[in-house]
């Protein structure tokens, strides 16, 4: 298909043949050399697949008898959710795979294909508002829904999914945002005890508000909940498992007592290399993802100058023989925050680095010594890197970092 000129497209002239199209610099599409395949590296996200590997382990060590369901939501968190769920495919203790929306769910399904296709993928949140659509969405893609408001129990009901599909419930133990109301629950228990062992959940789950702190009065509120929960559905039998704790839970589940309460927990942040909160001991883990942006010039500034966008970043006119930037091929439309500021560090020539003034839309400028060059590496994410003080440097948190990577951004599979 060719590409078509301002004046083919006019409604006063109409496209004209395929074989009166324009060239543009004789240019002619060869074998393999297609636009779409050849390699200008500017921006580059390398994936370690034996750091995912071992990050899995690690989180399979601190909750000791309970199995894992990775969260790879929001395309893995940004580091590729097929990616993700092949490399993890097939290790001891997977229960299978978290999304939050159908169409995640269905894209993972076809993604992992044949070696794939008994592997559990729960929805969570994209059920929501519950319909018989989505009921046959599910049921043709092989996904499991989690029910997670009480109206949605109603519609899930009156469409006969239990025991057509299968599926969760997830219970609202006071975090306020999804989830059945515990004082319906004797009634879904009921419910389920008329319809027998075919229409029984998979699951029954929650949400903690605060997993990082589990002496809060509302993760005490929470966890005492849940454990009446638990209590309560224990009359339907065995069949059913039991799950509550998110990354901060699962690293700090010796406090959460999760031992015997739970069957499985949903590793998110912490599965790919991230402490699950400020300041957490988390030497077990690694960054799965290292990011990079190549340096596309080095300039030297005079005393007194300034770089970007309203001039933000001012050499001091104090300073004796100027100072050198980088300009690096990374800006916010490749998910590097607009805000980030003095105290967000770049690695550059082994060094530490600061931005320098706004971050653009493609480019941005960091501090540098006279030994840059052109074609250089600088890390704005991995290694060497705290996640945390990152995020914190433009009022966020690692999530929205990592989940801000655009399309556009290159991933490297190591």
């Amino acid at each position: 298909m060719h590409a078509r000129s301002a004046r083919e497209l006019s409604p006063a002239h109409g496209p004209t043949p395929d074989s009166a199209a324009p060239t543009y610099g004789g240019f002619e599409p060869a074998d393999g050399h297609a636009p779409g395949a050849v390699d200008f590296p500017r921006l580059v996200a390398e994936l370690r697949s034996q750091s995912l590997i071992r990050n899995f382990a690690a989180l399979a060590a601190k909750i000791p008898g309970q199995d894992l369901l990775p969260m790879v939501k929001a395309d893995g968190y940004g580091h590729d959710a097929l990616w993700v769920a092949r490399t993890l495919l097939g290790r001891p203790g997977l229960d299978g795979f978290g999304v939050a929306t159908l169409e995640e769910g269905a894209d993972l399904r076809l993604g992992l294909a044949e070696r794939g296709r008994s592997t559990r993928i729960a929805v969570f949140s994209g059920g929501t508002p519950w319909s018989d659509d989505k009921g046959h969405f599910c049921e043709r893609y092989g996904l499991s829904p989690v029910i997670a408001t009480d109206e949605d129990w109603v519609r899930f009901l009156a469409g006969r999914w239990a025991g057509r599909i299968p599926y969760e419930l997830k219970f609202n133990t006071g975090m306020n945002r999804l989830g059945l109301s515990l004082g319906g629950a004797p009634s879904v228990i009921e419910e389920l005890k008329s319809r027998g062992a075919a229409a029984l959940p998979s699951g029954v789950l929650s949400h903690l508000a605060s997993g990082e702190d589990p002496r809060c009065a509302l993760s005490r509120r929470q966890l005492a909940a849940f454990r009446s929960l638990v209590g309560s559905f224990a009359a339907l039998g065995s069949g059913i498992r039991f799950h509550l704790a998110n990354s901060a839970a699962t690293w700090a589940s010796r406090e959460w007592r999760l031992s015997g309460l739970t069957q499985l927990v949903r590793p998110g942040l912490a599965l790919y290399g991230l402490p699950p909160w400020r300041g957490a001991r988390a030497r077990d883990l690694e960054p799965v993802m290292t990011l990079r942006a190549r340096v596309v010039t080095v300039r030297k500034l005079e005393p007194g100058d300034r770089v970007g966008y309203g001039g933000a970043y001012r050499v001091p006119p104090s300073s004796r023989g100027g100072r050198h930037v980088a300009i690096i091929a990374a800006g916010y439309a490749d998910g590097v925050h607009r805000l980030l500021g003095a105290e967000a560090r770049v690695i550059l020539g082994g060094k530490r680095e600061r931005y320098a003034g706004r971050i653009s839309m493609d480019l941005s400028a960091v501090t540098c010594g006279p030994a840059a060059r052109t074609g250089d590496w600088a890390t704005l994410l991995g290694p060497g890197i705290d996640p945390w003080t990152q995020a914190s440097a433009c009022g966020t948190i690692p999530y929205e970092l990592y989940t801000s990577i655009a399309r556009r951004v290159r991933k490297q599979y190591l």
